[in-house]
């Protein structure tokens, strides 16, 4: 049986990575996440095991599929989407792989141009009425039906500022290059400021919303945006230009408070469907990123979930009604678009959760590996134009890498070089130089 670390005695690799981690320095939460997660997926895998049972007392899987290569405790920042081993097997990576050396090189004429821009965060001010406005944007109202309208141009500019901490946290991990790092962070300051958490009227809203929400901007958009923001953060921490003064603004006006606040949007612990997995992303990156294993708990077990009673959150997803056999995803909205993207935001939580020593993709026989299989069916029968439009399509160089199934090539083949990472629609590709990868080419 080829669980989530089932106990760390019969792991003697997954503990000295740990110890060797705390020898060096390593925070330590993250350790304790896995350790806390060990419990837990004993728990759900034999409940998912039992649930999914054939009449006959013959589970759904007769053979684990295996998982290449092992989890690793990363050391230090980068340690979510990325780590080090991972920015250097991207350096590496493109020497022989040109169409990967071809998107880093656009990327980076890309950043050159943007680093020489305005900042360009929506201008912001506090009324004399304590309003908490951004005098360049409309705020929703409600028509004479009694139904919200909005502009989206506001929600539009906040993600395309993540957007640019992002690629912008890319490039100064991949060149180590500080102009970048201090670009990115002047727009994390600015989209601090300009949440002005704590500031003006207590309650900005009538409805209690903090001071974007009156500007149509939601939970799935928090969620879009932390990760975003959190994945260039990451990336930039330790930059000679991110001076603590700066990482305090950044992660007590921006990171925390809007993670905090999602962390109320109830819908998306259970439901579990595409907006409500961005959601959670939301929370959990953020809890990653900021060491907070509350907000880590709250994302992984639900509200008031712990280890060892669900209640919700991403290791809900392993119920049978919800990764189950035959269907890419068992809730939710049965759009194949809207399945792909929920499981593409799964495929980033299991990325993260890897370096960190925990083995997602092994959990409960290679559950996740039947949402890869059960999305080849109705993908195979697409044009090449409507595959690649598919939210979250980029997950099969992920699921290659970790079960090494050559029928997902013929959807990886199809695919262009990205950096881009816009969470539920896509994840940065991954070097082919990869072992196996270049012999597929």
């Amino acid at each position: 049986m080829n669980n989530l670390i089932s106990n760390p005695i019969d792991h003697p690799e997954f503990v000295s990575a740990t110890v060797a981690g705390q020898r060096a320095g390593r925070r330590t939460i993250p350790s304790l996440l896995a350790l806390t997660l060990l419990s837990a997926a004993c728990a759900l895998s034999v409940a998912s095991r039992a649930s999914a049972a054939t009449p006959s007392g013959a589970t759904s899987f007769s053979s684990t599929p295996s998982v290449k290569g092992s989890p690793r405790v990363s050391r230090g920042h980068p340690y979510t989407l990325w780590d080090t081993d991972d920015v250097a097997a991207y350096k590496a990576a493109f020497a022989t792989d040109p169409k990967l050396k071809v998107s880093f090189d656009e990327l980076r004429t890309w950043g050159d141009k943007r680093i020489t821009d305005p900042i360009n965060v929506p201008a912001h001010r506090l009324e004399a009425d304590g309003t908490w406005t951004f005098p360049d944007y409309k705020r929703g109202y409600k028509d004479a039906s009694g139904n919200w309208q909005w502009q989206w141009d506001f929600n539009g500019a906040m993600q395309k500022r993540a957007e640019d901490v992002s690629n912008l946290g890319i490039l100064y991990a991949l060149t180590g290059d500080e102009k970048y790092a201090a670009f990115a962070k002047q727009i994390l300051v600015a989209l601090a400021d300009a949440y002005g958490y704590g500031e003006g009227s207590a309650v900005p809203d009538p409805n209690g919303y903090d001071h974007f929400a009156t500007y149509g901007f939601d939970g799935g958009d928090a969620g879009m945006l932390l990760a975003k923001a959190c994945n260039g953060y990451d990336l930039i921490h330790n930059a000679s230009s991110l001076v603590p003064k700066d990482r305090a603004r950044i992660e007590t006006g921006l990171i925390r408070p809007m993670a905090d606040h999602l962390e109320k949007t109830t819908f998306m612990y259970t439901t579990h469907d595409r907006w409500g997995m961005v959601c959670l992303y939301g929370v959990f990156i953020a809890g990653e990123t900021l060491n907070d294993p509350s907000m880590m708990d709250i994302a992984l077990f639900g509200q008031g979930g712990t280890k060892d009673k669900i209640t919700g959150g991403f290791m809900d997803c392993f119920k049978p009604d919800v990764l189950r056999e035959g269907t890419v995803w068992g809730v939710g909205s049965q759009k194949i678009d809207d399945q792909m993207a929920a499981l593409s935001v799964l495929t980033a939580v299991a990325e993260v959760l890897w370096h960190h020593g925990v083995d997602l993709y092994s959990f409960d026989d290679a559950a996740m590996k039947r949402s890869y299989d059960a999305a080849l069916k109705p993908v195979g029968g697409l044009d090449a134009s409507a595959l690649l439009a598919l939210p979250g399509i980029g997950i099969y160089q992920y699921a290659f890498r970790r079960y090494q199934d050559e029928r997902y090539l013929s959807v990886i083949r199809q695919l262009t070089p990205s950096f881009t990472l816009a969470i539920g629609e896509r994840l940065p590709s991954l070097p082919s130089s990869e072992p196996k990868m270049i012999g597929h080419h």
